[in-house]
């Protein structure tokens, strides 16, 4: 079959032509109809780590099962499924708790083991979830965003007319505004750098956004809230945005970081002297993705902006080509 493969010897992936692979007893043998291109897979592109081994990327995948294991009933040929990227043990003290993410020999597809960016790919049977009628394929392959701007808006008890701010419209943030406005129903300020990503963030709903390189975010969150926003989420993996996060969220209020942020420079100062509450969320569990797929056939958030940029398998290298020059939200290959 044809895989979209990461050696991490060198820049890049390649499309290659590998096995398909096994499946065990309890893994489900999916045909994979359509796979995002994640920021992570972007940044996998770019990496150069040498020593490990070889992948096939992609995690927001969604396809058709094709076969399945002995130990697996829940599932016929054909049916319709997106899969869940986190691998927990199942054993650990998180995992007993639906931690799955947090597992301590976390596992995630297309990033440490072999993902979907392939014709075929096989999964645990717990991390297959059934796609909605009303639901494509290429919008089950938002799934895996959406299910991630859940978690992180749950972390935290909005209420409506609350001020949300969003640090990032990119395809996370833009999904967390309309959760916000639609479900939550709270008032919403997007920041960010690019003018039609922030016309989209309007176009969904929020009720102001602020360009930073033409603006003060901090001054325009504090003087549009009254003093603060109740909660700010961080989607842009930026410290310049978590600090404006720090400064523009009010006393007691909560910020969420929803990015991976390593060695960063911050002034921690108003997360000390106003009390705020400063929470990370990484991935989601096995609910939370049912919901996006529930919230996705319902049409509770709008997807048409997000499935446009569909690219053949065989075209990989102009859809990582389109995807990093940031033209489109979202890009997707079809194999």
């Amino acid at each position: 079959m044809l895989a979209v493969v990461k050696d991490f010897s060198r820049k890049g992936v390649s499309l290659e032509e590998v096995p398909p692979p096994d499946f065990s007893p309890y893994e489900v043998f999916i045909r994979v109809r359509a796979v995002g291109i994640c920021g992570s897979d972007v940044r996998i592109f770019n990496q150069v780590a040498g020593g490990k081994k070889k992948i096939i990327i992609g995690h927001e995948l969604a396809g058709e099962v094709a076969d399945f294991g002995e130990k697996v009933h829940s599932f016929k040929k054909g049916d319709r499924v997106a899969t869940s990227i986190c691998i927990g043990c199942a054993i650990c003290r998180y995992c007993r708790k639906g931690y799955f993410n947090l597992c301590d020999k976390l596992e995630e597809i297309g990033i440490t083991i072999d993902g979907g960016m392939a014709e075929y790919v096989s999964v645990p049977a717990r991390n297959v979830h059934r796609i909605p009628e009303s639901v494509s394929l290429e919008e089950a392959t938002l799934a895996d965003p959406l299910a991630c701007s859940i978690r992180g808006l749950e972390m935290v008890s909005i209420q409506k007319d609350s001020w949300v701010t969003i640090l990032g419209p990119g395809t996370i943030g833009l999904l967390a505004v309309q959760i916000a406005k639609r479900v939550l129903r709270a008032r919403v300020i997007v920041t960010g750098t690019r003018e039609d990503r922030l016309a989209l963030a309007k176009e969904f709903g929020a009720d102001h956004v602020v360009n930073i390189n033409q603006e003060d975010p901090v001054r325009f969150i504090l003087d549009k809230t009254d003093g603060g926003a109740d909660f700010a989420f961080e989607a842009t993996g930026s410290g310049k945005a978590l600090e404006d996060a720090f400064f523009s969220t009010k006393r007691n209020g909560s910020i969420v970081a929803m990015t991976v942020h390593k060695q960063i420079q911050i002034n921690m100062e108003p997360v000390i002297r106003n009390e705020l509450k400063v929470y990370g969320s990484i991935c989601y569990n096995y609910k939370e993705f049912d919901q996006a797929l529930d919230l996705i056939g319902k049409k509770k958030v709008n997807l048409e902006r997000f499935t446009g940029n569909v690219f053949p398998l065989k075209e990989y290298d102009k859809a990582f080509a389109f995807a990093m020059s940031r033209q489109g939200v979202k890009t997707i290959l079809k194999p």
